[in-house]
């Protein structure tokens, strides 16, 4: 028979900026209703207090306001673990198009305080000059985790919108120095977003790589799994993995209750992101995984 999995549940981010991949308009409807930050603290509050994992947030410009509503209440400071995605992919695309990716990096700099261009002006100023992919990769990541200051970050993920392309252009250089600074400035686990999780595995193989906490969509319809639910599914239940589960409602395609059943096959699954626009939203989801599990320590733990 195969293994019963209990993973924790994460709440996920999605509702909080308007994103829906299945209805523009309900979109819209959400981030008209968290436009009110109280709005989206009292979500936060009811998964924390049901027992939720931690909340997986994405660089995006809100989210800025959101950590700074984090840091003072005190109880969701002390106790919630934050779980970043980052870059804000949509934020540094429009603004490549606008301007060329070096203005949009640099221009990000010049938009936050003095004392931060102070903190983290080399990363940037040595990517201007040099257009070194490597020094990009610095300088996005202090100019994107600054906002999560004084949060626990156990584990930081990179965009599967550019782990997918240095994985497909075979470029390891990055992944190193993107996992050494996380190690080291920040004291976060290396996390990785994919939504092509055999290639992921193949290349860190080649590449010497110890493989990463990975992000990735697990469902029973293949909604964003590449280059085969048989292959991805494969791979999960044949390789040691730190999985946190993405995607496993299918955009609401499936129920909470069927999506539960499907993710919890697969040992490597040690956690769920879950989004949800309200208390009793999140309850439904969260009661059908039965969570006990804990997930991986910071690095800084290790």
């Amino acid at each position: 028979m195969m293994p019963i999995n209990t993973p924790q549940v994460i709440l996920g981010h999605n509702q909080f900026f308007g994103v829906d991949h299945l209805s523009a308009r309900r979109g819209s409807d959400r981030a008209a209703y968290f436009a009110d930050i109280r709005n989206i603290i009292t979500v936060i509050r009811a998964a924390q207090d049901i027992g939720g994992g931690g909340l997986m947030l994405s660089t995006h410009p809100r989210a800025i306001e959101i950590c700074d509503a984090l840091r003072r209440d005190v109880k969701l400071r002390n106790h919630i673990r934050m779980f970043p995605l980052l870059p804000s992919a949509q934020k540094y695309v429009t603004k490549a198009n606008e301007v060329g990716m070096v203005r949009a990096v640099t221009g990000t700099l010049y938009e936050s305080s003095m004392r931060d261009r102070i903190r983290l002006g080399t990363d940037v100023v040595r990517f201007a000059v040099r257009r070194d992919p490597v020094d990009m990769v610095r300088a996005l990541m202090s100019l994107e985790l600054r906002m999560f200051r004084r949060l626990d970050m156990p584990v930081v993920f990179l965009h599967d919108a550019i782990s997918d392309l240095l994985l497909g252009l075979s470029v390891p250089r990055v992944f190193e120095v993107y996992a050494s600074t996380l190690r080291k400035r920040f004291g976060a686990r290396v996390g990785v977003a994919t939504k092509n999780l055999p290639l992921l595995i193949e290349r860190f193989s080649q590449w010497g790589l110890e493989l990463p906490v990975v992000l990735t969509h697990v469902n029973k319809i293949g909604f964003h799994i590449n280059p085969s639910q048989h292959a991805h599914e494969a791979c999960l239940l044949r390789h040691e993995l730190d999985v946190m589960a993405m995607g496993t409602l299918a955009s609401g395609f499936l129920n909470p209750k069927e999506a539960a059943d499907h993710v919890r096959q697969f040992p490597s699954v040690k956690m769920v992101v879950v989004g949800a626009s309200t208390p009793e939203h999140f309850r439904d989801s969260f009661a059908h995984y039965l969570s006990h599990a804990s997930f991986p320590s910071s690095a800084a733990d290790n």
